[in-house]
């Protein structure tokens, strides 16, 4: 068996990713006044609320959607960033 690249999988994971953390904001923030999400605009996406905007750019290192869900101290990975 032979070694090659796959970077095309790896890319479809971090689309994965960023499509999910897209759709817990979205989830998460929908009732606030005039919400808003630019996807692929100034960053990967853009969240925009009541005055408020946030410029979100999405990595990560093995994160799962369940790890971002988990809290210490009483607020997930992703609740942080959103009052």
């Amino acid at each position: 068996m032979s070694d090659f690249e796959n970077g095309g999988a790896f890319a479809i994971k971090g689309f994965n990713f960023q499509k999910a953390a897209i759709t817990f904001i979205a989830i998460k923030n929908f009732n606030k006044p005039d919400f808003h999400i630019l996807v692929e605009a100034r960053d990967d996406f853009e969240v925009k609320f009541n005055g408020y905007e946030a410029y979100i750019q999405v990595k990560s290192q093995k994160l799962s959607l369940n790890k971002l869900l988990n809290s210490k101290n009483g607020k997930s990975i992703l609740e942080k960033k959103f009052k």
